[in-house]
């Protein structure tokens, strides 16, 4: 059998001097090799040196002898890495560009020179079929796990290597995806996979254990008391998300003492559902009543963590409420040892259970954990639930691993399409039975999938171009104005500016009233007109209409961007920003930069509400602090989006080099843009307004300039005059 990998004497040695390795390995083609071991043994840094991302953009130092496909893993160009090697990382989430799934898909396709017809084929692989136009932002942990893997899988690699692709898979998801990968092996693929959650993994040639072979370790089931009364109800609750059904007709009570799992599919409604019981969504129709302090660890737990050591985290909400911090918390939860490190430099895991550990440690009523056993190995997480049953009388926690939930629940609610299915003890429950016989099976495709909807990206780029050219032909407050107000109004009521609608509004206004202020009181030039006096203040009516048409003008811009990136999918965004005007086109690398700003920028805001939200969840409020302290922590918070910053950057760098992207070298289109009727006539409308704006200016400027005067145009000239 000939090796498609070759792995001897090799290890990494990080900047820290902590080094993993040496490891020996040799996989064949059509091997299926699962990689086990404790947190922290060393696996995603094997499988990150076997893509040759740790020699390219590892700190540390590579040593020993990498091979694949006898070809060291670092030198391959970016067609032949998507041609030889498939990479699904760990975050996942951190490695999304595209605006679509098949514009996720077809990235590796494009690097190839490859057709998209093989976009629907990778789909249809995971479960995903129909899914084509979805925002992969709006998918489930799940789903989005699914959609890494069509990505990994687009352009047929030769060897395929899987950073635990399946911590967040439902059972027969994990069980669908385990058998896609046994088919490719038996194809002749070599499959590498990293993964604690061996009992999925009966198909597997060989598990190779990094480190010694760990002992089982027993589940304590938990002691199922008498609960006592009602802390949290949900009474006909409803939500959506960007317009699309969420949940619907939710009615649930949650007791004092209960240790209530929350199950279903991937999608099924689970992250929704902690989501309101949290108080992070507020529901569309419906009632949650709640009479207890709740904390939620969501499936992003970096971003509840913003103290300067875990030390500090873990006391931060003791200090807050006047309490000595409790000194055993932290051992606990493995994480003995590392007091004095800093949150965001502890590995997935640690940073996990020190979240958990941080809300614990605030004594919640409730706690509710969204996916808290995710990454971490079988000790690990006996240790994590020990812990949370430990310091938390009444918790709910989403979860997909039927052992963990028989072990530690005592009571199932069932999510299916977005409502309970199920809601029982576990003694008796019906989706523990039903996952008990879950067999291997193959993946089945989803429904078609939607075309294209909406204008052409070509023009959306066009209009918002054509916009800034307006309105700075524009004076006319009361014009710019409207449409300053019409473009912030689109963009507040689209589904996708949901989480920062706020702030939205609020920055409008701030900036409008920032600057007619300021204008008005500075303004110096004559003729002006008093607008209002203040003892020794004057404030100009000529100043504060200039300001506000300054400020308007840069609102209606501004909105129309935000419009622009809200609802054009980036990889739509991509294709236009290549389109040749001259005979030239903006660089790849150019493009892709503006493309990540496109998508991340909207992320962060949203990050930063949940880094606040965390904060106020767990101290005291912001009217009780000096405004010296007060400012303090807002720089303190800053510490986790920074870090998540420059998290997404590092991996999405590596996940566009696993994708073969290479600056230098021409790509293909797999998904072209399509210019339809509609774009001609807008296009047509547009121009045709534009070139009437810009001529009356031009005629209206001529006048004033005493160059050219025609009597029958007075009427333009008086309309430029009122209005532009």
């Amino acid at each position: 059998m000939s090796h498609l990998i070759h792995i001897a004497a090799a290890a990494y040695r990080y900047p820290s001097g902590r080094c993993v390795g040496p490891f020996d390995l040799d996989v064949g083609a059509g091997e299926f090799v699962v990689l086990a071991g404790r947190t922290g043994s060393g696996k995603s840094t094997l499988a990150r040196m076997v893509v040759g991302l740790a020699q390219r953009h590892g700190h540390g130092e590579v040593t020993g002898v990498v091979a694949v496909a006898g070809r060291d893993p670092e030198a391959l160009s970016g067609p032949e890495r998507v041609r030889t090697l498939g990479f699904v990382p760990q975050e996942v989430d951190d490695c999304v560009l595209a605006g679509t799934c098949a514009g996720e898909v077809a990235f590796a396709l494009e690097s190839a020179g490859l057709a998209a017809s093989g976009v629907g084929t990778a789909l249809d692989r995971v479960g995903l079929g129909g899914f084509e136009q979805r925002d992969p932002l709006d998918l489930s942990g799940g789903e989005r796990q699914r959609l890494a893997i069509a990505a990994a899988l687009a352009a047929d690699p030769r060897v395929l290597v899987l950073d635990e692709p399946l911590s967040q898979l439902d059972p027969e998801g994990a069980h669908a995806i385990v058998s896609t990968l046994r088919q490719l092996a038996n194809a002749g693929v070599a499959v590498v996979l990293v993964e604690h959650r061996l009992g999925l993994l009966g198909c597997a040639d060989r598990i190779v254990y990094l480190g010694p072979a760990p002992e089982p370790v027993p589940m304590f089931h938990v002691e199922h008391g008498a609960s006592g009364e009602v802390l949290l109800a949900l009474r006909g609750v409803g939500f959506s998300h960007d317009g699309s059904k969420g949940v619907d007709g939710l009615d649930l009570a949650v007791r004092r003492g209960e240790r209530v799992a929350v199950v279903g599919g991937n999608g099924a409604g689970k992250s929704t559902l902690i989501g309101l019981l949290s108080g992070r969504l507020r529901p569309g129709s419906g009632d949650v009543l709640g009479v207890t302090r709740r904390m939620e660890v969501p499936q992003n737990a970096d971003l509840v963590l913003f103290s300067a050591t875990a030390a500090r985290e873990v006391a931060y909400a003791a200090d807050e409420r006047g309490r000595d911090p409790n000194p055993a918390l932290l051992d606990a939860f493995g994480l003995a040892g590392l007091e004095a490190r800093a949150p965001q430099s502890l590995s997935r895991g640690q940073r996990l259970r020190l979240a958990v550990a941080a809300m614990v440690a605030a004594e919640p009523g409730v706690l509710l954990l969204d996916e808290a056993g995710s990454g971490q190995d079988a000790e690990s997480l006996a240790r994590l639930f020990q812990a949370v049953w430990a310091g938390s009388e009444t918790a709910v926690f989403a979860s997909h691993d039927p052992e963990l939930v028989a072990a530690w629940a005592s009571r199932v609610v069932w999510m299916d399409g977005g409502r309970i299915r199920e809601d029982a003890p576990v003694a008796s429950s019906g989706w523990l039975t039903a996952r008990a016989s879950v067999a291997p099976a193959e993946v089945s495709p989803r429904s078609a999938g939607e075309g294209r909807a909406g204008l052409d990206a070509r023009l959306r780029l066009a209009l918002v171009a054509l916009l800034g050219l307006l309105v700075v032909l524009v004076d006319g407050t009361a014009v710019l104005g409207l449409l300053a107000v019409a473009l912030v109004g689109a963009a507040v009521v689209h589904p996708k500016a949901r989480p920062f609608r706020r702030g939205l509004v609020l920055g409008t206004v701030l900036v409008a009233w920032s600057t007619a202020f300021s204008q008005s009181v500075f303004w110096s030039d004559w003729p002006r007109t008093p607008l209002l006096s203040l003892g020794p203040v004057t404030f100009w009516r000529e100043g504060a209409m200039h300001g506000l048409a300054q400020s308007t003008r840069f609102i209606a811009v501004t909105a129309a961007g935000l419009l622009l990136a809200l609802s054009t999918p980036t990889d739509e965004l991509v294709t236009a920003l290549r389109t040749r005007v001259a005979g030239r086109g903006l660089p790849w690398a150019l493009v892709v930069m503006v493309a990540a700003m496109v998508r991340f920028v909207p992320l962060v805001a949203m990050e930063w509400g949940t880094v606040r939200r965390a904060r106020r969840a767990r101290g005291r409020p912001m009217w009780r602090r000096t405004p010296w302290a007060w400012l303090g922590l807002e720089v303190a918070l800053l510490r986790p989006v920074v870090a998540r910053c420059v998290r997404r950057a590092r991996m999405l760098a590596e996940s566009l080099e696993s994708r073969g992207f290479d600056p230098a070298s021409p790509r293909g289109v797999a998904r072209p843009l399509t210019w339809r009727r509609l774009d001609t006539l807008v296009a047509a409308v547009a121009g045709i307004t534009a070139l009437a704006m810009v001529t009356a200016r031009t005629l209206y400027g001529l006048y004033a300039a005493d160059i050219w005067y025609d009597a029958d145009l007075r009427p333009l000239y008086a309309y430029v005059r009122a209005l532009l």
